[in-house]
Formats: C-alpha cells, sequence, structure tokens
C-alpha cells in the first residue's frame, strides 16, 4: 500500500495542541503535489464529517427536549430529581459508614 492509499492508516505522530504542523514534517520529508493533494482531499473529508455529525448531535438534542417537553420534564424537575437522588447517595453513604463504624467497634470487642 502507498502512502497515498493508506490514508487514516497512516501512523504518522499527531502534533500536540498548540505545535506547529509544519515541525513536524522533518527538512528531508517534503511532500509531493499528489500527497498534497491526497491529504486536502482527505481534510475536506473529516470537515465535512464533522459538519454532519453536528448537525446530527443538534437534531438529537432537539429530539431530547421535545420528548422531555411531551414527558412534562423541565430543567426545574430534573433540579430536583438531582437534587433528591444526591440525597439518597449521601445518606446512603452516611448510613453504610455508620454501620461500618458499628462493625468495627464490634470486632474490636469480640478480639
Amino acid at each position: 500500500m502507498d502512502r497515498g492509499e493508506q490514508g487514516l492508516l497512516r501512523t504518522d505522530p499527531v502534533p500536540e495542541e498548540g505545535e506547529d504542523v509544519a515541525a513536524t514534517i522533518s527538512a528531508t520529508e517534503t511532500l509531493s503535489e499528489e500527497e498534497q493533494e491526497e491529504l486536502r482531499r482527505e481534510l475536506a473529508k473529516v470537515e465535512e464529517e464533522i459538519q454532519t455529525l453536528s448537525q446530527v448531535l443538534a437534531a438529537k438534542e432537539k429530539h431530547l427536549a421535545e420528548i422531555k417537553r411531551k414527558l412534562g420534564i423541565n430543567s426545574l424537575q430534573e433540579l430536583k430529581q438531582n437534587i433528591a437522588k444526591g440525597w439518597q447517595d449521601v445518606t446512603a453513604t452516611s448510613a453504610r459508614s455508620k454501620l461500618l463504624a458499628a462493625e468495627t467497634e464490634l470486632l474490636c470487642l469480640l478480639y
């Protein structure tokens, strides 16, 4: 498989955030016009895929909001549910801690 056919299978290092892309290409490795064109096509394809995914996500979020509206779930109800769940977790953790402390005390008394 030549370099142009590999596409996404290439294992070239990906530049870190803020790193100059040009710095990742060594002085001896220059891209041919064909390789540059292939990369441009791949770039356009990936940008198009990102745009499509953004549109799909927006549609899903709109659908989610519509379902919540039909179910009568609003932000205040969600907040109440989250607080109730959080309080349940806190009390369960507190009860579990008390139980463990009692078990530890009992074991100390037995030994």
